[in-house]
Formats: structure tokens, C-alpha cells, sequence
């Protein structure tokens, strides 16, 4: 399903994970578009939802409120389940017209227990995109739940980005947050500065919520409300990175700090994301 607004157009793949395949304004990709024969592969598409949870789940293992939970894992390239369940799911559209879309799906009950439903409203606008993406306790317990985007940027050795968080999370060997650390200069994005090389796969906590990245011939920021940690993503000679806003930092689930949100029955959790593209200006 195509949606187009003036210079912007994206498209959509609701039935798999309700994923963006493309994103382009004035013919420049903001995202980078889906490969050829990407159809089901999440990773190869441009941008997909992340629900009821966030990055990486240790082993699977967590506990909410004494339930103790055990997750499957959900890709074969990674021992710990990871971005939840609506990215490997079709999601039903409920709602569109030309530059609107609204998508739908119902999970849980099944390893996750809780029973939820989830919505992403999607509106192009004349310079961008606005992302909502909301999640529902349907059950009759409280239910933990951490929301996020999956972008994936083009042209990495080509883009700098400039955005505030104070602290960042560090890994160990399997990509597990183990310590939360204040940003040290090398990796501090204050000022603007290329992620190419520095092989980032880390989640920056207390974030501002707002990410500017800037090529020769365009400016795109990503603003947020909801969102207090964005996920950095920048493999060591990949031609793409990922801006990952979430609504707490990955690896919550599994710490007690109070973070993550619980949903009384009922209740709802929700978060918005703005992509605004502009032409760069010279000097910039």
C-alpha cells in the first residue's frame, strides 16, 4: 500500500510486521528501501514496529509481579528473543486513505501472557512522516510493555548525526546491556559526527528525544515524544545504521528500576515519532 503527501511517499507492508518497505521524498530515500526479495525478511526492510517489547530479552527470561516468564526465541540469528512479537506478525489495516493508514494487530497469550492490542497510525506529511504506535492491556493482570521503531538509514559512511542523551548502555559479548555508564567523549553525539566507524550497537538512555542526521543533500530529524532511549545501531563497514527510538532502554524487562511501564487492565502505553526532511543548506 502506497501513501503520498506532496514530495513524500512511503510504502507499506501491513502484512508483514506492518512494516515500511520505502520511504522517499523528492526521489531521495530517507529510509533505506527494502531489497529485492526482502518480502519476509524484517531485517531487510526499511523500518518495522517493535511491540510489546524492545530489543533484546536475556534468554527469555524475566519476572513481572512474580510471574516468571519464558520467551521463545523468534530468529534464528540470536539465542535471546528480541523486538517483540508484531514485527514477525500481519497486521490488518483498518483504516486508509492517500496519505493515512491505520494498522492493527492482537497478540499474546501464548508465551508472552498478557493479551494486547497494538496500533500504528501512519500519516505522510508534505516534509516527513508521523508514526503513532500504541499498545493495550487486554487481559485482566498488569502487563509490562516497552514500545519502539526499527529504521534503517542509508548511506552511513555519508551521514552525521547530532543528538543529546547522558548515558549509555554497555555490553558484553552477546550485546547485553550489563552498565549503565555517562557518555564518553568518543562516542558522545553533541556535535555533529559520522557513526560509521565507530561499530555501535548500544543503548543511549536519558535521551532528549530528538536526533538530527544530516548527508550533503538532505536534513532529516527525528523527533519524539514518549521515547526516553534511542538504540544506536551502526555495524563497522555497513552501508546503513539504525536510529532506534524506544520508549525506556533495551534490556528494562530484566532489571528492577521501575522503568518499564506496567498497564493496569485496560490501560495504554503509546509513542510518537516524526521524521522531517529538509534540503541541506550550504555550510551546514
Amino acid at each position: 500500500m502506497m501513501l503520498r503527501n506532496a514530495d513524500c511517499c512511503i510504502t507499506l507492508d501491513a502484512a508483514h510486521g506492518g512494516a515500511i518497505r520505502d520511504f522517499r521524498w523528492r526521489g531521495l530515500d530517507v529510509l533505506r528501501p527494502a531489497v529485492a526479495g526482502a518480502a519476509v525478511d524484517p531485517f531487510s526492510l526499511a523500518c518495522f514496529p517493535l511491540v510489546p517489547y524492545a530489543n533484546r530479552i536475556a534468554h527469555g527470561r524475566f519476572s513481572s509481579n512474580g510471574r516468571a516468564v519464558q520467551l521463545r526465541r523468534n530468529w534464528d540469528g540470536d539465542p535471546h528473543p528480541l523486538h517483540g512479537q508484531g514485527w514477525r506478525a500481519a497486521w490488518t489495516t483498518e483504516r486508509a486513505s492517500e496519505s493515512t493508514a491505520l494498522l492493527a494487530f492482537q497478540g499474546g497469550g501464548d508465551d508472552w501472557p498478557w493479551r494486547y492490542r497494538a496500533e500504528q497510525e501512519v500519516t505522510v506529511l508534505a516534509d516527513g512522516l508521523d508514526l503513532r504506535l500504541a499498545v493495550r492491556n487486554l487481559s485482566d493482570s498488569a502487563m509490562p510493555a516497552m514500545l519502539g521503531l526499527h529504521p534503517y538509514l542509508p548511506a552511513c559512511a555519508q551521514a552525521t548525526l547530532q543528538t543529546l542523551a547522558r548515558t549509555v548502555w554497555l555490553t558484553d559479548a552477546q550485546a547485553l546491556p550489563v552498565q549503565e555508564v555517562l557518555v564518553p567523549p568518543d562516542w558522545s553525539f553533541e556535535k555533529p559526527r559520522g557513526v560509521g566507524r565507530l561499530g555501535l550497537d548500544h543503548c543511549f538512555d536519558h535521551w532528549e528525544g530528538l536526533a538530527i542526521v544530516r548527508w550533503q543533500d538532505r536534513v532529516l530529524r527525528i523527533s519524539t515524544t514518549g521515547c526516553g532511549a534511542l538504540h544506536v545501531y551502526a555495524p563497522a563497514g555497513a552501508d546503513f545504521f539504525c536510529l532506534e527510538p524506544q520508549s525506556v532502554a533495551a534490556g528494562a524487562l530484566n532489571r528492577d528500576a521501575g522503568t518499564v511501564a506496567r498497564l493496569a487492565p485496560g490501560a495504554g502505553l503509546e509513542i510518537n515519532v516524526r521524521f522531517s526532511v529538509s534540503r541541506a543548506q550550504a555550510g551546514s
